[in-house]
Parts: C-alpha cells; structure tokens; sequence
C-alpha cells in the first residue's frame, strides 16, 4: 500500500460537494476547527455504522472544536441519516481527485472504492492520526479518534499552561 499521508505533515486539498448541492473544502476550517476526515465506502454497511458513530458523538465535536467531514466517491443509496448535526458534514467526491489524495490512487477502481481512511487533523492541518482499512476492514472506534483530538489539545501551543515567575 502506498503511503500517501505522513503524521505530522500537511494534509493534501480536500473538496467534496454535501448532498444539498454546497462545495466544502477541508481549508474552509483551517485555523478554526480540528478536522476528523472520513473517507468511507458508500455500499458499506460498515461505512453507515461508522457515521452513525460520528453523528452520535457531535456533542464531542463541537466541545473539542472539531469538524467531521466525510467522503464518499458517490451517494449512498441507503444508510444515511435524514439530518446531519453541524458538526458533521457529508457528501461525495465523484471525480476521485480527493479521495486519491488521502487514499491512493489504488483506492479507486471500476469496483468501487478499495480502501477507506479516517484522517484526525489539527486546526492548521498537521495530522495526527490516520487508519486506513481494506475494503469492509475495521474503521478505528471513536474512543480512539477522540484521544487523537486530546493529544492535539496537549500539543497546541496556546493550551500550555501558563510560566509563572517565582517572587525572589
């Protein structure tokens, strides 16, 4: 498998039209809200249990900052809720080009996507996690992606605490 995306590096463009007709790209967040990026199949029961989990878990999103966008490569014909929370965003990448960004281009065949990736990235884009699964594989649980978001709190440069100096 080809490595596409290194932790600690900039996120490749990300841009996928929500299922209401609106482009969203992932820098439309940068420098406002942590990114939780799901590249997921669209036939995949898998998939739709994943998404449920990320919708169920908003509260979390929005008190931590964070944004879930997720993509697939066309619409799913079931499996979607009829209303999505702020917190996460869904729609498809018809052309691919995003998709091939995270994934590989290996992820894309005539088949249908081959593989699924859920990326974790910071405010400025610098990522810190990423599961990417074969096929129907297990997408990580959203215990795991939440203690990615708390290292992201650690690392961020204004949640230090505070230097006092000492009176001498």
């Amino acid at each position: 498998m080809q490595e596409n995306l290194r932790i600690r590096y900039q996120i490749p463009a990300l841009t996928f039209r929500t299922f209401d007709g609106r482009d969203v790209s992932a820098w439309d967040f940068k420098q406002k809200r942590n990114r939780v990026i799901a590249v997921l199949r669209a036939d995949s029961p898998a998939s739709w249990e994943f998404l449920k989990q990320l919708i169920a878990y908003a509260k979390d999103w929005k008190e931590k900052e964070t944004v879930g966008l997720v993509v697939f490569q066309q619409v799913p014909l079931r499996g979607l809720p009829a209303a999505l929370p702020p917190e996460v965003i869904a729609g498809t990448d018809a052309s691919g080009h995003s998709i091939a960004r995270y994934l590989g281009e290996q992820a894309l065949s005539t088949e249908g996507l081959q593989l699924q990736g859920v990326f974790v990235a910071d405010r400025y884009g610098e990522l810190y996690a990423k599961w990417i699964v074969e096929d129907d594989g297990e997408l990580p649980r959203v215990s795991d992606i939440l203690k990615a978001l708390e290292q992201i709190e650690i690392a961020c440069e204004e949640c230090q605490p505070t230097t006092w100096a000492l009176d001498g």
